[in-house]
Formats: C-alpha cells, sequence, structure tokens
C-alpha cells in the first residue's frame, strides 16, 4: 500500500504524467481490495478518506475511481457519492452465460490454430493455478485462472472477440475470487477443472474444447445450486430424524 506522497514536477507536462501514473496505481490497490473483498459490495468510497490512506490528492483518487467505474466494480450515485458495485448473482448469471458464449466461440478458433509451446504455456499455468492452491493463494490463483482464460480469446486470433471479453475480466475476477472458495474444500481442484479444455485443444477438437469451456464456465453454477438443494433438504432430514427418535 502507497504511503509516500510524490513531490509536485517542475513541468505541467509531467505532472499531468504523475497523476496518470499514481491514478492507475491507486487504482490498482482499490481494485484489489474490491476483488476480494475488502471493500464490499455497497461501501461507501470516499475521496478524501483515500486521499489520506494513499497519501496523495483527492485528483488522482477521483480519476481512479472513474476507471473503476468503467470496469463495472464501483457506481456513482447522486453525481458526486461513488460506492463499491453490488455483486447481483442474477446479473453475473448472465455474465457468465454471456462468456460462456465468448470463450466457447474463442476456443473453437483457438483449436485450429494453437500451437504445442501455447498448450504447454496453458499447462503451466493450470500448474500454477494447482500450486496457489495448495498454499491457499486465492490471489495468485485467480491471476492465473484469468490469464488462462483471457489466452483461449487471444489465441482464436480474433480482436473483436479479445474486445468482448475484457469488460468482463474484473466483474469476473471478484466472483471467482469471493466465492470459489465456498465451493471448492481443496482450491487446488480449480485447477483441475481447465484440464479438459486443454486436452481438447492438444486434440486439435474444437467442438470438445467448446464443449469443455461451457461446463467449465458454468460449473460453479451446478455447484451452487447442488448446496441449495442439500440446504433446502436439511431441515427435512431432521425432522424425519426428531420423528424416528421419538418412534
Amino acid at each position: 500500500m502507497m504511503q509516500a506522497r510524490f513531490a509536485e514536477p517542475r513541468s505541467p507536462v509531467k505532472n499531468g504524467a504523475v497523476n496518470r501514473s499514481l491514478a492507475h496505481q491507486i487504482m490498482q490497490q482499490l481494485r484489489i481490495e474490491i476483488i476480494h473483498g475488502k471493500l464490499a459490495p455497497g461501501e461507501r468510497l470516499v475521496e478524501l478518506d483515500i486521499a489520506r490512506r494513499m497519501g496523495t490528492s483527492q485528483g488522482p483518487v477521483r480519476e481512479a475511481l472513474q476507471m473503476l467505474e468503467r470496469d463495472g466494480l464501483v457506481e456513482r450515485r447522486a453525481r458526486t457519492a461513488s460506492f463499491v458495485a453490488p455483486l447481483s448473482f442474477d446479473d453475473m448469471y448472465e455474465l457468465f452465460k454471456i462468456r460462456s458464449l465468448v470463450e466457447s466461440y474463442a476456443v473453437r478458433r483457438a483449436a485450429q490454430r494453437i500451437s504445442n509451446a501455447e498448450c504447454d504455456e496453458l499447462d503451466a499455468l493450470v500448474t500454477q493455478m494447482r500450486d496457489a492452491g495448495e498454499r491457499g493463494d486465492i490471489v495468485t490463483l485467480v491471476e492465473c485462472d484469468m490469464a488462462f482464460h483471457r489466452r483461449l480469446c487471444e489465441w482464436s486470433g480474433s480482436t473483436t472477440l479479445v474486445q468482448m471479453w475484457t469488460p468482463l475480466y474484473s466483474q469476473i475476477q471478484r466472483f471467482v475470487a469471493q466465492n470459489h472458495p465456498q465451493h471448492f474444500k481443496n482450491l487446488a481442484e480449480i485447477a483441475d477443472t481447465h484440464e479438459p479444455i486443454v486436452a481438447a485443444l492438444r486434440r486439435r477438437r474444437p467442438a470438445a474444447a467448446a464443449r469443455a469451456v461451457r461446463e467449465h464456465i458454468m460449473l460453479i453454477w451446478s455447484l451452487m445450486e447442488r448446496r441449495s438443494i442439500q440446504k433446502r433438504k436439511t431441515p427435512v432430514r431432521q425432522k424425519e430424524d426428531n420423528a424416528r427418535l421419538k418412534s
């Protein structure tokens, strides 16, 4: 976290460049705090408080909040008040469905042109995810996870697909970071869910790769639904157990 204050440069041009650089640093710090839940959904973001914490003026903080607003992580209300954007499960489900369409089409294209070296790179990211999961390092795991999926879009050879995927990135990353640990007792298992994708790509099978991507992306919703059903069944099972004890 930044503590040092930045001296005022003499040149106005340099001053603008320094402010933009500082705004980017502040944006990255706030982004990490939002993605990993240190700043909770709905929490108000006060420019003056953030500026004091970061050891800077309000200008770069305002610019940083505008960047985060474009990423969908911050929302502005009543013109001046900024808040951490809510994490709506309905909205995220729709976003994941869109992501599934984009990535499945991207991986179909990638399967026709991917090299063995690129498949090795994907395997290396899976290994890094597994190592991070075994350490309980959700930050590194999610970064490698997002890098894996970005590669699929980049290696499709379509800049349009990359442009469609990029705006989804921050919200997907926040959802994965805050929800996947609740559904995977062993975080290393998250890495394992990527292996069928790499296997299909190595065989250069576009349809199989697209199917593997769709199943992978929507897996978390299946796990959430299963957990919800189990919770609803628990009171019924408790009543049945109580009835058996009484009899």
